[in-house]
């Protein structure tokens, strides 16, 4: 309603139904894919071309960051941010096909706010220009293909520290050792997921991430999962 009122639309009635294989609350962007899928129904439904950018710049406004909703659309790996005039500024670069994703979820959920209310109103220099190094490393490791610097690059003194007594086995599988196959583990997103960026022997990497979390008594999800390249798209049938 929201965007068809601002582009001067009327949107027709409509009977949905909705397929959706993302986990809500999890961590894993549901929010912005369904951010990004109504404002693209919007567009298909009163045969109104939305560019992109508006696309990224409505969506943005509903999540309150760019981050997520421009990997919805875009796929890949996505940097963005936001100008002083609220535009969205996003580079996508093509991910290595070669590097999958170990999706570790605790059949718990942790609500977004509760995981931004854990975070701290400001920070340290030290820890700042921490994160913003590894920011950068990563980008560049990955412009590079030097997929032996993620380790490093994925580490954090920003939320994950201040996140790990909401997440029982955070911690132990943020300190697992190198093995073969790993590259990186990370929280994903705010939570209560934790992701692994691998090259092979994902089901045993996702197995010892589960395992943290069942050593507090918690079961799991694995999903090891390619990343898409393509993004968003949709198709009209009649």
């Amino acid at each position: 309603m929201r965007v068809a009122k601002r582009e001067s639309l009327k949107l027709p009635p409509v009977d949905l139904v909705v397929h959706n294989e993302i986990p809500l609350a999890s961590g894993l962007g549901s929010s912005a894919a369904a951010i990004v899928g109504g404002i693209k129904l919007c567009g298909m439904l009163c045969q109104h071309e939305l560019s992109d950018q508006k696309v990224q710049n409505y969506a943005t406004e509903f999540e309150g960051h760019p981050d997520n909703v421009a990997a919805t659309l875009y796929g890949g790996f996505v940097t963005s941010c936001v100008t002083s005039e609220a535009q969205v500024l996003s580079v996508k670069f093509d991910w290595p096909p070669k590097i999958r994703a170990c999706v570790v979820s605790p059949q718990t959920q942790l609500a977004t706010h509760v995981a931004r209310a854990a975070l701290p109103r400001t920070m340290s220099r030290t820890d700042a220009v921490y994160n913003l190094q590894r920011t950068s490393l990563f980008t560049a490791a990955l412009a590079k293909k030097r997929y032996d610097l993620f380790a490093e690059a994925m580490r954090d003194r920003l939320h994950q520290p201040r996140r790990e007594s909401l997440i029982p086995g955070l911690r132990e599988a943020l300190a697992l050792p190198a093995q073969k196959g790993l590259l990186g583990i990370a929280l994903s997103g705010a939570g209560p997921s934790i992701i692994a960026l691998v090259t092979e022997d994902e089901e045993s990497i996702a197995k010892k991430i589960a395992d943290c979390f069942r050593a507090h008594k918690i079961r799991s999800t694995i999903r090891v999962l390619d990343v898409d390249n393509e993004g968003c798209t949709t198709t009209a049938k009649e």
